[in-house]
């Protein structure tokens, strides 16, 4: 299994596509520094379409100071996937990278700053009832019988909430309740009567909320005046949304009470002039953003999203920069439009998605008109701009020389995450206009001055790329060499080293064991399954004497033994009945004549009996990916090893129309072709593909030609 996973990982490389399922951390990188498209699996900390729009949001909020990023090497799971530090699945950068904690530790739930779909209101019982019997206990108007029998009646509420049926409405409202015979004080009809409004909240029993609430916002305790008014704008929200969100809590805008979603918003402003520095104001201006989103008021919803933003330390902000940037993406920034933003930071981020390939959810890219239009909005963060500039020059018009001569080459001696966008995106777009040597002298000056995390490990990663593309695959291993990233290294060795540079690893006594063991892994397999086999019978003797027991099944990455038992496979005969010798002496009879028909076959049993399925048309040269214009992708240039992909269904064919071949090889050979289809009629054996009439006819010569044998006599169908 170990080698069939190389083949996972070598397609994952060469892919640029990312692969997800149902969970975040089902995850697989593109190693690429420019993608043009939307990419959840590969983010990078450069300001970037292809990032996830959190990410660009957080590293913009990493440069004013709202938040800090930590490097971590991936864990186990990541590796195996591929993962080295960057890039990053969004899932890593969003529970490991991206350091900040909730506005209090807490988040508030019913802002939907966490839940996407309508909030539990009764999410608040618990701390209303701190707040309620704390008041209670501080009126000097209340005797100690009616703050007992207040606490009592309050610790008795039980909202039915969550899906818990409402209980019928009682016959008398709760504020005619009867106070203790030794008092009937009107402080304490006022408490029972914010209690009744608690309970008809709960209950969804709106109106009489809001009547009893509203008798309250004149009281003369300040808590029942400031809770009332604050509560009066939470029924109004409440009321809002009864039908605005489905069965399955997403959202259906067009059918929030419009009428309802205007008097929250009145009654929220109202509290938050009346009590500035009151104890729900964080929550009140968090309500006033829900009910933007639900109004579908896009621009009051930035508006508040700005002030959130850059006002982290008032008392009347309740997001984390966490909690702020996943809010923005899912309730604004997926639907915006340029013109309905004015803060430079949340207009950067959408204005970089709408520079995707693909658009953002579909939406048009966008131009240069629109994007110069932008200016004014950017007189304070001039060089956030030009960045804008000159990534839609590279990204939407491909014009890598117009956007080099705009961008400022400066090298600041703090290098903030937009710095370090546009000095890397100046590199990319010097080795796009093929000036390899000036993109090299960048990356090697930038690598002794970034200092923040992920920083070095995307240089790197830039400078792999430089070296790859301009065929200089061995500085990666040279001594003195600044690419110390194990993933990055292992990928090239997998993919395109040569076999002389492999041998150079295997030799040198700097490199880690690991990385040796990698490179002689990746040498015999190619020596042997790319036609190398007098190579191969040289290079096995570097096999260690111990071979036999490195067996196992794990992917390279995971930190592992390479799977070097591979090659000590003894040919026993299958259970399909036909022996074959060892690796050596397969690729002894390969060297002497590469068509021999036994060699070809047992390689092909080799590959068979260790899962080494290439999948179909493996066989075809990788596709070229320059720099610049195109993605150019870690191990995806052409390789340096010679050669071209063992696959056992080409060979099975030529085995098959061997005039030289024996009968049971014929037959075998025939046998082993015609399942290579089994059971889905799909080929898993490699080469090209061939359609069901064809496969017939195979199976009729095996039925007929070769009637006796054994293979013949066993297959019962063609697929």
């Amino acid at each position: 299994m170990f080698a069939k996973k190389l083949f996972l990982l070598l397609t994952v490389v060469l892919c640029s596509q990312s692969v997800w399922a149902s969970s975040d951390n089902y995850c697989s990188p593109t190693w690429a520094i420019t993608l043009r498209s939307y990419n959840r699996c590969s983010n990078l900390p450069l300001l970037t379409p292809g990032n996830d729009t959190r990410v660009n949001l957080k590293l913009l909020m990493v440069d004013a100071d709202l938040a800090t990023l930590q490097a971590k090497q991936p864990d186990k799971e990541d590796a195996e996937f591929g993962y080295g530090k960057v890039p990053f699945s969004l899932n890593m950068f969003e529970t490991v990278i991206f350091s900040t904690l909730t506005k209090g530790g807490i988040p508030d739930t019913e802002n939907g700053t966490v839940s996407y779909g309508i909030a539990d209101r009764c999410m608040s019982n618990e701390s209303g009832k701190d707040d309620f019997i704390a008041a209670v206990y501080q009126s000097k108007q209340l005797s100690e019988a009616e703050q007992q029998q207040l606490t009592e009646a309050r610790k008795k509420l039980n909202p039915a909430c969550g899906g818990k049926p409402a209980p019928p409405a009682p016959p008398k409202a709760a504020s005619e309740a009867k106070p203790p015979k030794e008092t009937a004080s009107e402080t304490f009809q006022q408490f029972m009567r914010y209690l009744a409004a608690a309970t008809a909240f709960y209950e969804e029993r709106y109106d009489q909320a809001l009547a009893d609430l509203s008798s309250l916002h004149n009281s003369d305790q300040p808590w029942l005046k400031e809770a009332s008014r604050y509560m009066a704008g939470r029924t109004e929200l409440n009321r809002a949304q009864l039908q605005a969100f489905d069965n399955y809590g997403y959202p259906q805008l067009d059918k929030a009470d419009k009428k309802a979603l205007l008097a929250a918003e009145a009654q929220f402003k109202t509290y938050l002039k009346e009590f500035p520095a009151g104890r729900y104001v964080a929550s009140a201006r968090g309500l006033l953003r829900r009910v933007y989103w639900l109004s579908n008021q896009p621009r009051k919803l930035a508006e508040e999203y700005a002030w959130q933003l850059h006002n982290p330390d008032s008392p009347q902000n309740n997001a984390s920069p966490h909690e702020l940037a996943l809010e923005a993406d899912s309730k604004l920034l997926v639907t915006a439009t340029p013109d309905q933003l004015q803060d430079p930071l949340l207009l950067a981020t959408l204005d970089l998605s709408l520079m995707r390939d693909n658009g953002s959810s579909g939406a048009k890219q966008l131009s240069l008109a629109d994007l110069k239009k932008q200016q004014p909005l950017f007189a304070k963060q001039t060089a956030l701009f030009d960045y804008l500039l000159a990534a839609h020059q590279l990204y939407v018009q491909k014009d890598a020389k117009a956007a080099l001569k705009g961008l400022s080459a400066s090298i600041p001696t703090h290098m903030s995450y937009l710095d370090f966008s546009r000095l890397v995106l100046r590199g990319r777009l010097l080795e796009a206009t093929n000036d390899y040597p000036a993109a090299r002298k960048l990356w090697l000056s930038l690598l002794a001055t970034a200092k923040q995390p992920l920083q070095n490990e995307t240089l790197q990663l830039a400078l792999a790329l430089n070296y790859e593309y301009s065929k200089q695959r061995a500085a990666v291993f040279a001594p003195d060499s600044p690419i110390t990233e194990p993933a990055i290294r292992s990928i090239l060795l997998r993919t395109g080293a040569s076999a002389e540079l492999l041998r150079q690893v295997i030799r040198s006594k700097s490199s880690p064991d690991l990385e040796r063991q990698q490179a002689l892994y990746t040498l015999l397999y190619k020596d042997l399954l790319q036609g190398q086999y007098r190579e191969y019978l040289k290079d096995y003797t570097l096999l260690p004497a111990d071979a036999a027991t490195y067996n196992r099944d794990s992917a390279m990455d995971s930190g592992n033994k390479p799977h070097l038992a591979l090659f000590t496979w003894t040919g026993k005969k299958t259970d399909d009945s036909y022996s074959c010798p060892s690796t050596v002496e397969i690729a002894k009879k390969l060297a002497n004549n590469p068509q021999d028909p036994h060699g070809l076959i047992c390689l092909g049993d080799f590959a068979n009996a260790n899962n080494l399925e290439p999948g179909p048309d493996v066989t075809e040269t990788a596709t070229p990916r320059p720099a610049g214009i195109q993605t150019a992708v870690l191990g995806a240039a052409p390789s340096d090893f010679p050669g071209t992909l063992f696959s056992r269904g080409e060979a099975y064919k030529t085995v098959a129309s061997d005039a030289s071949a024996t009968p049971d090889q014929k037959a075998y050979a025939l046998y082993r072709l015609i399942r290579c289809y089994a059971t889905s009629g799909y080929n898993h054996c490699g080469g090209k593909s061939v359609e069901l009439p064809e496969r017939k006819a195979w199976f009729r010569t095996l039925k007929s030609r070769y009637a006796r044998s054994v293979w013949a006599q066993s297959l019962k169908y063609y697929w």
